[in-house]
């Protein structure tokens, strides 16, 4: 009899719904939080350093007012018969300047030599012109050595600084060289230095293509075969300033 009464007791509860209550299971959310992509960015140089800096709109005084040119008597003219000392440039010369000499002949515009120039230089933008003075050389291995040197030891001092190396123009005449030697001398030298461009990621101009004609300078632009006259340095200084690296163009921010 007892054993009846607990099945009926057992089956009243089912009937009324008093079962056990079942354990809690969590249910997946209906909209998970996407997670958050994280990128890491770079900035890229697109610039072929092996190439001339090419032709671009003119660039104006400010760029000038931060920028220090130093070279030979070619550098010269451009101190004394262009208009980039007044639209800010700051431009010192020697005649007969040497690579060699850069470290101990003073300036004509300074009593300081060049090296210290460079080295002391607040300025962001920095163009050479350097090497007519040794092309009667035979051999500019040494030369292109030295040169680079440097180029690193500026770079070093000045972390961020833009350099260019001007490639030196091909005059009508060198005593003491034949045309064919000139030609060939002045080849391997500008040779070095784009080599030098390359390596080390400064830029370089090629001023024959404002200045030459026929393969020389033109004869109506120079003093005597070399120096430019006041025609000839104001179209080398515009020249310059139409052919200046705009970083935004070749540097570019890369996400990833």
């Amino acid at each position: 009899m007892m054993k009846k009464t607990l099945k009926i007791l057992c089956a009243l509860m089912l009937l009324c719904g008093c079962e056990a209550p079942a354990a809690d299971v969590p249910q997946p959310a209906e909209v998970q939080e996407e997670e958050e992509q994280v990128f890491a960015c770079r900035a890229i140089d697109f610039y072929d350093y092996s190439t001339p800096v090419p032709a671009g709109e003119k660039i104006g005084d400010d760029y000038f007012q931060d920028t220090l040119f130093g070279g030979d008597s070619r550098m010269g003219s451009l101190f004394l018969f262009s208009d980039l000392r007044d639209r800010g440039a700051e431009i010192h010369y020697v005649t007969s300047l040497s690579l060699w000499g850069i470290y101990d002949v003073a300036m004509e515009t300074d009593d300081r030599n060049l090296y210290d120039i460079l080295m002391a230089t607040g300025r962001g933008n920095i163009y050479m012109l350097i090497g007519i003075n040794e092309i009667r050389s035979m051999d500019f291995t040494a030369w292109t050595d030295e040169y680079r040197a440097v180029i690193q030891e500026v770079k070093e001092e000045h972390p961020g600084v833009n350099i260019y190396l001007i490639l030196n123009y091909h005059p009508l005449e060198v005593s003491g060289l034949t045309d064919e030697e000139l030609n060939e001398h002045l080849q391997m030298e500008n040779d070095g230095l784009i080599s030098i461009a390359r390596e080390e990621h400064v830029y370089y101009l090629n001023p024959d293509e404002a200045l030459a004609s026929n393969g020389k300078v033109r004869e109506d632009i120079v003093w005597d075969g070399l120096h430019l006259n006041t025609e000839g340095s104001q179209i080398f200084a515009d020249f310059i300033a139409t052919h200046v690296v705009r970083e935004d163009v070749y540097v570019k921010e890369i996400c990833e």
